[in-house]
């Protein structure tokens, strides 16, 4: 019995692998050619982005570090919306901020905008039934980019991701959050608690920036870019409402019900706090200007060309390359492989000062990219870099958490000779560079890459992170404690757990999918 019982199982695997063999030579349906809409000419955003003066060519940012202020920003933006709102994320989850969001993307519908979203769906896929009474309404669309056909199953899932030749590993890893065609947010966040300090637990230190006039259009030109894409395919391809007015008002009541019900928590009680305090909302004054401003993105073809332009690797390579003085590099999955360590070490020995601010073991969500890293600090550490990494200490997060909740970075960041910054989605690693797309902005601007350095400034001091040094051939950790010099012989606060799993993907041959 056991034979039969197994050879059942082989075929029915055979089965289902040919079945989706079958089905992937099928044509997903593809959405209607779309653009972004003209600028809102009136408006509360159109006011206040006029108000600002800014000439052709011309655009105006402020970087935005508080995980309220992101929060409150997309809040604020798409309440303020009159015309259109177009969102494009990896993940969107289904928690507090998360549904917070998804109902001001449905009440700016409500009032005539025109609402796109498009989401990644290795997260999306789980939440089909929520999202089709949302996508019911006539004035919102949602898109999925490079979706799973199947859509409940996990042994379908699998089957789909070893048939498809690799291709369901590619993720859309973007993040762009675009208003009216005045205001845009770009940078390293997904909608979700971790990400606007309002997890318990966990939450992430991030950046991102704010960004007016002429980036904007570029910001709308990169998301039709990806929305037209052929790796996009629309959700009501999945899942559609039987019923679209009555889905919608079902949607309606349970956002509504979800407001109400948020507005008892903590977490909404610290946003009232820092609004009556100043330190919420547009704070357009506070926008700098300039030229010197690019939205960077991948092609979105890097989702299925076998040979696709690396846009964003390609744009790292061209900021580093150019550096003369100093390169800060900070990202918290590090795993540069070979060609970026020998890129960095030859920068240091040619007199660029290469800094990197990542995580620790303990403070890393995913161990197993620690263990990728961990086999670069050596040659990086040889060579004279400085290397810092992140503590899992609530410190980190205290200014945008409510509670104690412990740290982790993911911010995305780049500063060149304290002159030229970059901030975005893009890791310094395999998957950022060659499986994933990526966006982000580049700032020439002396006083914006100030402020860039002044947040890897805050997480390097000793109460937030361990310098890592090379010493007598053996890796050491330095920390201050008490106002004394604390030195760990071994990786700082992790469990014999996280080492294991690091230590794993260390041996294995896996780097390329970290």
């Amino acid at each position: 019995m056991p034979r039969i019982r197994s050879s059942l199982r082989r075929v029915a695997l055979s089965l289902a692998a040919l079945l989706l063999a079958a089905c992937a030579t099928t044509p997903l349906p593809r959405g209607e050619p779309g653009s972004a809409l003209p600028p809102a000419p009136s408006g509360a955003l159109a006011e206040a982005v006029d108000g600002l003066g800014l000439g052709a060519g011309e655009s105006a940012y402020r970087l935005v570090v508080g995980a309220e202020d992101a929060f409150a920003l997309r809040m604020r933006t798409a309440a303020l919306a009159t015309r259109s709102i177009d969102v494009q994320y990896y993940m969107w989850h289904d928690d507090l901020t998360g549904r917070l969001l998804a109902g001001e993307l449905l009440a700016a519908a409500q009032r005539g905008a025109r609402v796109r979203v498009l989401v990644d769906d290795m997260y999306a896929r789980g939440l089909d039934a929520l999202l089709a009474n949302l996508d019911a309404h006539p004035g919102l669309e949602i898109r999925l980019f490079n979706p799973f056909r199947s859509r409940a199953s996990t042994l379908g899932n699998a089957l789909e991701f070893i048939g498809s030749g690799g291709r369901q590993n590619r993720r859309m890893h973007n993040k762009l959050w675009l208003v009216d065609g005045r205001l845009a947010i770009v940078g390293g966040r997904n909608i979700g608690d971790e990400y606007f300090g309002a997890n318990q637990d966990f939450n992430f230190g991030d950046l991102g920036v704010l960004l007016a006039g002429a980036a904007v259009a570029e910001a709308g030109a990169s998301f039709d870019d990806y929305w037209n894409s052929a790796a996009v395919v629309p959700l009501s391809a999945f899942a559609r409402a039987e019923d679209p007015p009555a889905a919608v008002a079902a949607a309606v009541a349970a956002l509504e019900a979800h407001r109400k019900a948020a507005s008892a928590t903590p977490y909404v009680a610290r946003l009232a706090d820092l609004r009556r305090d100043g330190q919420l909302g547009l704070r357009l004054d506070a926008l700098r200007r300039g030229r010197g401003v690019r939205v960077v993105a991948d092609d979105p073809g890097k989702a299925f060309d076998d040979d696709p332009p690396m846009r964003m690797l390609d744009e790292v390579r061209r900021l580093l390359g150019a550096a003369t003085g100093e390169a800060v590099v900070v990202s918290p999955y590090f795993v540069p492989l070979r060609a970026g360590t020998d890129a960095l070490v030859a920068l240091q020995e040619r007199g660029v000062a290469v800094r990197v601010l990542t995580n620790s073991l303990a403070a890393n969500d995913v161990a197993a990219v620690h263990g990728g890293y961990s086999k670069w600090r050596r040659p990086l550490l040889r060579a004279g870099a400085v290397i810092h990494e992140l503590k899992p200490d609530p410190s980190m997060a205290r200014d945008s958490a409510i509670g104690e909740s412990r740290a982790s970075l993911h911010t995305k960041a780049l500063v060149v000779d304290g002159r030229i910054a970059y901030v975005g989605s893009f890791n310094m690693d395999p998957r950022s560079a060659r499986i994933n797309t990526e966006g982000g902005v580049v700032i020439d601007d002396p006083g914006f890459a100030a402020q860039v350095r002044a947040q890897y400034e805050r997480a390097i001091d000793p109460a937030r992170s361990w310098r890592v040094a090379l010493e007598g051939g053996q890796l050491r950790w330095h920390d201050v404690r008490d106002g004394r010099p604390v030195v760990s012989t071994g990786e700082p606060q992790a469990n014999t757990g996280r080492k294991l799993m690091a230590w794993l993907f260390r041996v294995l041959p896996l780097d390329s999918q970290l």
